[in-house]
């Protein structure tokens, strides 16, 4: 009877501490292997995606600041065009 009580208990410990470990050594693997994407690989890994991300908008951000100034300058031409204009009409009715 004790041993049977004995072989039990040391069963139901050997299953716990068996339990327990493949948990921990579960998560272990899924850890180094999340903790792996998060580092640079040469193209295919998260961090390099969102660095190509952040490289696109910064770039796009560049283009659009540009494209505001181009079409800034171009307003003021037509402006001092339409200026000349009037001022040709003006001097051609004289």
């Amino acid at each position: 009877m004790v041993l049977d009580t004995l072989e039990i208990t040391l069963a139901i410990v050997i299953a716990i501490g068996t339990i327990v470990s493949s948990a921990a050594l579960g998560v272990r693997w899924l850890v180094k292997h999340y903790l792996q994407e998060l580092k640079t690989n040469g193209g295919s890994s998260l961090k390099d995606q969102v660095n190509r991300l952040e490289a696109r908008m910064d770039q796009s951000e560049t283009w659009g600041k540009e494209t505001y100034r181009k079409v800034e300058k171009l307003d003021h031409q037509i402006d001092d065009l339409y200026v000349k204009f009037i001022e040709y009409l003006s001097n051609k009715n004289k």
